[in-house]
């Protein structure tokens, strides 16, 4: 990047404009003033269709932007050229120290977000003044907030000058390619502004829920572009207020099939609007899309040309096996490398996924996920994995995409990947968040050239191991059970102790004596417990004779059970 004449020495950020005022700034909210160097980086060849920035150090393989440290954050942000060096300070980008609303503030606070992080303060300054923008980042690197504060801030503004009224109709409309993607983008933007109605739409869930939600009026509409487009097409959703559109992992959606939909969407909203698009990769229909929809817009790279790379803290292995191996060494993988610990398996077919997934069931609890399966299901068997009831997934890499799972201990490629990128993607899924992960790549003989590729590619080094030997795998396991217990045990004396003591016959204190034939002094007999009848019931004493049920022990109607002269021991 060519440097500026002037600028070296500059004493004004451009980011010190966006701070509280003080006597020595200015009143109004005019951060773009002729001394900001970053100003001057920004409107540098403004004559050039697609002005770039590149921050590319900041940019491969960055954990979830939520749970990162002021310190990570700061990390490697520089221009290229080493004349374009830019000083930023961390007080310079506190939150709460930039002129934003009080209320955003305080809703970014409360998650746990003081400090902007690599490509949020990239996109901050040229989203606010409303350009254009095609950002290259990656997922985990906070994209979705450094399109969602900017959004958010003058959604609030608004907000406060404005009357929010019944059935409004949207003003930020959100594309992204898949279910699990658009969720997690209403999740973060609902809780970094709670305060405004934010409502999420896909495909496999009812559209009359969908349509009555918007009939309420929304601020935010996050969605798949084929639910997007029925609701347009039903007269539901309406996009003539839409005043910024966000298009997410632009790439995959051309994966995915979804780019006609997109071009559908993008020539119904109003043509004063302001687009961001974010994209790992630029594809060609990428490219012609923003030629086509997006005005000079500024690019931001946070990727770069170099090759796909992997997180240090994630160790890479990899095992020989045959064809018909495979599955047997597969329980031994991940009894030693996932110790206990959450394992994504990813294979290539959904028949392998759903064989794979039941061979491991009588050993260790999996499930499969690909695209044969149901929405509903699908969504049970997500939460049942991020909450930890069972702790192997096996997936196709269709079904997988755009799932955010957090602690996840092991990625096994239990058939080699298409290519690097699909590698990365794969086994970006674990060593986030400042933690150490692992993935394994297996394969066969035939398969070794692939592999050494593979290393080139993602500029990484495999250690080549041999499957694990039976006694590993046993001592592994062992210790497993032994801290499952540990912690199970410990839970249930917590348990109890909060409950009240338990005797080993299951007397409970607070509520009397229970003995194993089922008498219970405050509900009745067993037989009325049986039949779902109390003695504190509607039914009192002086009502029974009146009885015109059946007898759960006899059968026979005009008495109860524990009235009933054929006593007979259900226990």
């Amino acid at each position: 990047m060519t440097s500026i004449p002037g600028a070296v020495g500059s004493t004004c950020s451009s980011l010190q404009l966006l701070k509280t005022p003080t006597s020595s700034t200015p009143s109004s909210f005019s951060f773009f003033n002729n001394t900001s160097r970053f100003t001057t980086l920004l409107r540098l060849r403004s004559n050039h269709k697609t002005p770039t920035l590149s921050f590319v150090t900041s940019a491969i393989a960055t954990p979830n932007s939520s749970i990162l440290t002021s310190q990570e954050a700061f990390e490697g942000f520089t221009f290229q050229d080493s004349n374009d060096q830019l000083t930023i300070s961390k007080d310079e980008l506190d939150i709460s120290k930039l002129r934003f609303p009080s209320q955003l503030v305080h809703s970014l606070h409360n998650r746990g977000i003081t400090n902007l992080f690599p490509i949020q303060r990239a996109v901050l300054l040229p989203a606010i003044e409303g350009r254009d923008i095609i950002a290259r980042a990656k997922t985990g690197t906070g994209k979705t907030l450094a399109f969602g504060i900017p959004i958010l801030k003058g959604l609030t503004e608004d907000q406060q000058t404005n009357l929010r009224r019944s059935g409004r109709l949207p003003k930020v409309l959100v594309l992204a390619p898949t279910r699990e993607l658009a969720k997690q983008v209403e999740k973060e933007i609902k809780e970094s502004a709670p305060y405004l109605n934010t409502i999420c739409v896909y495909g496999g869930v009812s559209y009359d829920i969908q349509k009555n939600a918007l009939s309420r009026g929304v601020d935010v509409v996050v969605g798949t572009p084929g639910r997007i487009i029925d609701l347009v097409n039903g007269n539901s959703l309406k996009l003539s207020q839409i005043q910024y559109f966000v298009l997410d992992e632009a790439d995959q959606m051309l994966a995915v099939g979804f780019e006609e939909d997109v071009e559908v969407i993008l020539e119904r909203i109003p043509t004063q609007r302001q687009i961001m698009l974010f994209s790992a990769t630029m594809p060609g229909w990428v490219k012609k899309l923003s030629r086509k929809h997006l005005n000079n817009p500024l690019t931001i790279d946070l990727v770069g040309d170099k090759e796909e790379k992997l997180a240090d803290r994630i160790k890479l292995y990899a095992v020989s096996a045959t064809a018909t191996s495979k599955r047997r060494i597969l329980f031994g993988l991940i009894s030693v490398y996932a110790k206990g610990g959450k394992t994504i398996v990813f294979t290539r077919t959904k028949r392998d996924a759903d064989e794979i997934s039941l061979s491991l069931t009588s050993s260790i609890a999996s499930k499969a996920l690909h695209g044969d399966i149901s929405q509903y299901q699908r969504e049970r068997t997500l939460n049942g994995f991020r909450e930890g009831r069972f702790t192997v997934l096996v997936a196709t890499d269709v079904a997988a995409r755009g799932l955010d799972i957090p602690n996840v201990d092991l990625i096994i490629h239990y058939e080699l990947p298409d290519g690097p990128e699909t590698f990365v993607h794969r086994s970006g899924r674990t060593g986030r968040a400042g933690k150490e992960g692992t993935a394994i790549v297996m394969y066969t003989i035939s398969q070794k050239r692939t592999v050494i590729s593979l290393e080139r590619d993602v500029g990484s080094k495999f250690e080549f191991i041999s499957p694990p030997p039976m006694q590993e795998i046993s001592e592994s396991s062992t210790k497993q059970v032994v801290a499952t217990l540990d912690r199970d045990g410990s839970n249930w004396r917590s348990s109890r102790d909060q409950r009240g003591s338990i005797d080993r016959r299951g007397s409970r204190d607070p509520r009397g004596s229970t003995d194993r034939r089922g008498s219970r002094d405050q509900r009745g007999s067993r037989d009325d417990w049986l039949t779902g009848d109390s003695r504190s019931s509607r039914y009192s004493s002086s009502n029974r004779s009146s009885y015109g049920g059946a007898c759960f022990n006899c059968g026979q109607p005009g008495h109860r059970a524990s009235e009933c002269t054929n006593k007979r021991d259900f226990f």
